[in-house]
């Protein structure tokens, strides 16, 4: 034993020199040992050697941020022996007060020595005025969050205020990203001035709005801080120097150093309460005052058949946004035979007294086909008052419709006793006549077989004719039928008027009596929205004399001055979407479907109008007096 014994103690002490080489091969130093809250901290690593990596600053990242690396290798020869040494320096910003503690960290297999740093500020020492701002802190973070327990998606008012005693250079505020709030900036920056401590301060306060998307405590990062500060550079030791005023005076100043900030205000922490009992609609409505309001066009709530009768209504709800709110078309009951036409919704948030305000304007377009009286029901939102934590409502009154009939849409008038009328000609068989006697005035002679049907207001005045003759005064009319017909194929046609903006002018189609009304645009509103709506309205029913009504005053409304037609329109669509020859395939699209509107009006016959209200979003703007003109005319329509 006693043999051994040196031995063992011989080994360790190799063990043990040829160990402590190692440990001392990474080596960990800060710039400072204390920092006010915001400033950074230069961390420098140095390895002795040869070295091809980098050491690992992962277990960095979870106090500090990592605002710049640097690295540099110095190789000094010796008395002929070679020595290389990396170095690697990190900018590092805290992220909270306190004593924190830098970890080892490894480079190439070994390890660096841990660290402590003071990190002073905001909540580190508590002051005697209850402020929590240390003297050492010239830049720090203020939040606060009301209400504290707030209800599922509903709205927290969070004040964020940023006090500085130096200027910031590109200063950058944000709010992080969460995947549990929904962050949203309400009004602009207020700047102030405030003292803490016996420090002036300029102050800048930030209103945000957060939305928690769940129930729950849910915690989300404070405000971060980027900017830069200036650094203090020292003064010349020669005092009397007559160059220290050019190279270290203000001519200078606008050269000088700075580096970089970054602060991180405390963290948001929220009890979120979950969506009440009490709710049960398909719409949450968590705000702390809804209004409906609601206007109808006609005010007298009447129209006639195939006229539209318009809604407009107004959903504003104070702590939500417009996204928030409902499709207010979808709350509607609309009754058996009336049929609802909503447009595209409006949506706008505002700011107001520091508080959200979202709004959404929509129109919806009724419809009826038939005359009578549709009753629309109550239309009601429910919503819940946050600041008494009760369900309330917000109501529209029921509303009745009148639908007229048509003008000149009634049942023909009542036609005379079948006693007294005459039966077509051509069904009433002749008496028999004494032979070499003439038929009775009136009366209309028997068809031959074979012959065509022709009702004549005269019988020919000759006692009896052969068939023969019968046939040939048949072919002698059918060819002089056909000989009028060739010389009017060959009279020239006269074009039609070219209208101001270089379309033909052609008549308004005869519109059958159920539309007489709404085929007049002087006859309707001259707000383009409510035509527009009509229009859309008309093409999703399939009426085509309605939608080319609605159409025709939508332009007039547009332009001030009735269009001489839908020529006109396509003509001044084809001029605004022209450029080198060549029409845009969407607006030859919409030319095309307009003369199937107009080819449905004109020969009849089933329309769809539905590609049209899709592709007819809006008009272009009314011709100029130097438009130009067109050559050669729109195709009839046949």
């Amino acid at each position: 034993m006693r043999a051994t014994s040196p031995g063992i103690l011989l080994l360790l002490l190799v063990g043990f020199a040829a160990a402590t080489p190692a440990l001392a091969n990474v080596t960990a130093s800060l710039g400072a040992s204390q920092v006010a809250a915001g400033d950074t901290v230069q961390l420098t690593l140095e390895h002795d050697g040869q070295t091809s990596g980098q050491p690992d600053v992962a277990p960095l990242e979870q106090d500090f941020d990592i605002l710049g690396t640097s690295s540099s290798t110095n190789i000094e020869l010796i008395n002929g022996n070679a020595s290389e040494k990396t170095e690697v320096v990190l900018t590092l910003a805290p992220k909270s007060t306190g004593h924190l503690t830098i970890p080892a960290l490894s480079w190439d297999g070994e390890q660096s020595q841990p660290l402590s740093l003071t990190v002073t500020g905001p909540g580190s020492t508590a002051q005697p005025d209850g402020s929590g701002a240390s003297p050492a802190a010239k830049i720090f973070i203020e939040t606060s969050a009301s209400p504290e327990q707030p209800y599922v998606e509903a709205a927290v008012q969070l004040t964020v205020r940023l006090f500085t005693s130096e200027t910031l250079y590109h200063p950058d505020l944000e709010m992080p990203e969460s995947s549990d709030f929904v962050v949203k900036q309400v009004g602009s920056d207020v700047s102030s001035e405030a003292e803490r401590n016996g420090r002036p301060y300029q102050v800048v306060t930030r209103q945000y709005l957060l939305f928690p998307l769940h129930s729950g405590k849910l915690t989300m990062q404070g405000p971060v801080l980027d900017a830069e500060v200036a650094v203090n550079q020292p003064r010349s030791p020669y005092g009397n120097d007559p160059y220290g005023g050019f190279f270290g005076g203000p001519a200078f100043g606008m050269l000088q150093t700075v580096r970089p900030l970054r602060l991180h205000g405390n963290p948001i922490v929220l009890s979120v309460r979950p969506r009440p009992a009490g709710a049960v609609s398909s719409y949450w409505l968590p705000a702390r005052n809804v209004q409906l309001t609601a206007g109808w066009n006609p005010t007298q709530l009447s129209a006639q058949a195939g006229d539209p009768v318009t809604l407009d209504l107004d959903l504003q709800a104070t702590g939500l946004t417009a996204a928030q709110l409902p499709d207010l078309s979808s709350l509607l009951s609309v009754p058996s035979g009336l049929k609802a036409y909503p447009d595209q919704p409006k949506l706008d948030d505002s700011a107001q007294d520091g508080e959200l305000i979202g709004s959404r304007d929509q129109t919806i377009a009724f419809m009826a086909d038939s005359p009578g009286h549709y009753t629309i029901p109550a239309l009601t939102v429910k919503w819940w008052d946050t600041q008494s934590n009760q369900l309330r409502t917000a109501t529209l009154p029921a509303r009745t419709l009148t639908i007229l009939p048509v003008p000149g849409s009634a049942a023909a008038p009542t036609a005379a006793p079948a006693a007294t009328a005459s039966p077509p000609a051509s069904r009433i068989a002749p008496p028999p006549a004494a032979a070499g006697t003439l038929p009775a005035p009136g009366t209309a002679r028997a068809p031959l077989p074979g012959s065509p049907t022709v009702a004549t207001p005269k019988p020919a005045p000759v006692s009896s004719l052969s068939p023969w003759e019968w046939i040939s005064i048949g072919l002698a009319l059918a060819w002089l039928a056909t000989l009028a017909a060739w010389l009017s194929s060959r009279r020239p046609r006269v074009a039609p008027a070219p209208t101001r903006d270089g379309g033909p002018r052609f008549p308004a189609p005869s519109a059958t009596s159920s539309k007489q009304a709404s085929n007049n645009p002087r006859q309707l509103s001259s707000d383009p929205a409510k035509e527009r709506a009509a229009f859309r309205a008309a093409c999703e029913a399939n009426n085509a004399h309605a939608a080319r009504a609605h159409l025709l005053a939508w332009t007039a409304a547009l332009w001030g001055a009735v269009p001489a037609g839908i020529n006109a329109i396509t003509a001044r669509i084809g001029d605004t979407t022209v450029a080198g020859g060549t029409t845009a395939t969407g607006d030859a699209t919409v030319v095309e479907l307009l003369r199937d509107l107009d080819r449905a009006c004109y020969a009849g016959g089933a329309w769809q109008g539905h590609a049209l209200a899709a592709a007819l979003t809006e008009l272009p703007g009314a011709p100029g007096k130097t438009s130009r003109q067109r050559a050669g005319l729109a195709p009839l329509y046949r």
